[in-house]
């Protein structure tokens, strides 16, 4: 399915989306420091709890001027049309008229707090040229906090669609990957069946008792991997299980030249891991590190925590690395699979073993498998 979609937009998010606790302290900070800036003149002539008073007061008044521009710039923002020949017009006459609202409101409360209510022995000039000479004068600073406001506005919305398309650039990614992967499987699961049942049957007639044991060996490898065709994700025990299933069979085709081990502890077993990438991992080790040699070698599975990250090993003992090591399918496969689910939190990395050999580490951030059984 595709990633989750937001939940249903709220009244709050359809009229102030984009209003935030930081934007609205700017704008108490930014009416303190222009109420501060008109004061401080009479800092040095005034009691100091007098001036702070008149601070206060005069910061209140440019927020009674502010606050309404404020929400009628974002509102107009969320719900005028996209159109731009209609949003930015309308958002001038937001600002035009919330301004003319605040300054008017300024007058009024000024009038009523500092001069009775009586607005002639408040101004020297009528009242109304008063205040439209304020609105002239505040509604500047309010058209350029509405275009400064518009300018991150624009930002962010940018930087989220930016993020949504990358979020859905690795979702699809991912998504191809497992395309890739089951298509991958469809094509080696039948092969890799086909030649195990032919040794079977070879076995049943020179060693009855390894054949049986192939064959066990092959229901357990298939009752784990069944269920997994469809999964998109999977735990550490249920591939771990996988692995030695698969070490078993070809510990029958290949005797003495094969050992192997599994090293799991079982708090990391319910561990998340990606389907199919420890055996991939596995099925390298042995096609290009312990086949090719006459005597063979060993392969151990491990896994275990590096702070807050799963590490999931599979060192073998083969002849080590090749002019292809690195560079196959499989191992490209895990490295697109990791990036595109994980990001950089999500790697492969090939090392040399000691004496000899290849060690190939999955690394991905530790998180419980209750979910790992989801299917796509």
């Amino acid at each position: 399915m595709a990633p989750a979609t937001a939940r249903a937009p709220s009244r709050r998010d359809g009229w102030l989306a984009g209003l935030t606790w930081k934007g609205i302290a700017l704008v108490v900070l930014a009416c303190v420091v222009n109420g501060t800036r008109r004061q401080i003149q009479g800092f040095s002539e005034t009691p100091l709890l007098e001036w702070l008073g008149a601070t206060a007061q005069t910061s209140a008044w440019g927020l009674l001027i502010a606050l309404p521009v404020v929400l009628a710039v974002v509102a107009t923002w969320n719900l005028a049309p996209r159109r731009v020949w209609l949003r930015y017009p309308m958002l001038a006459l937001a600002v035009a008229g919330a301004s003319l609202v605040g300054v008017a409101a300024h007058a009024v409360a000024e009038a009523f707090v500092e001069c009775g209510g009586k607005f002639d022995l408040c101004y020297d000039e009528p009242w109304t040229v008063a205040v439209l000479r304020s609105w002239v004068r505040y509604g500047t600073l309010c058209a350029l906090f509405g275009a400064v406001y518009v300018y991150f506005r624009i930002a962010d919305e940018s930087a989220a669609r930016a993020l949504e398309a990358e979020r859905g650039r690795a979702w699809f990614v991912q998504k191809m990957d497992e395309a890739r992967l089951r298509m991958l499987q469809a094509q080696i699961e039948p092969h890799f069946l086909f030649n195990t049942l032919a040794h079977v049957r070879r076995l049943y007639q020179t060693d009855a008792a390894a054949a049986a044991a192939m064959l066990e060996n092959l229901m357990r490898y298939l009752a784990v991997a069944l269920p997994q065709m469809r999964a998109s994700s999977s735990t550490l025990g249920r591939e771990a299980a996988l692995a030695e299933s698969y070490l078993a069979i070809q510990k029958i085709r290949m005797g003495r030249r094969l050992a192997f081990a599994i090293d799991v502890p079982a708090p990391l077993r319910e561990a998340s891991l990606p389907p199919m990438m420890l055996l991939t991992l596995v099925e390298n080790a042995i096609k290009h590190g312990l086949a090719p040699l006459p005597e063979g070698g060993s392969i151990r599975v491990a896994a275990d925590m590096v702070g807050s990250d799963l590490q999931v090993r599979v060192a073998d003992t083969g002849r080590g690395f090749t002019q292809s090591s690195g560079g196959g399918t499989g191992l490209a496969n895990i490295r697109a699979r990791l990036s595109g689910m994980y990001g950089t939190a999500g790697r492969i990395a090939l090392s040399l073993n000691a004496p000899r050999g290849v060690v190939a580490t999955i690394t991905v951030p530790h998180v419980a498998g209750d979910a790992a059984g989801s299917t796509s």
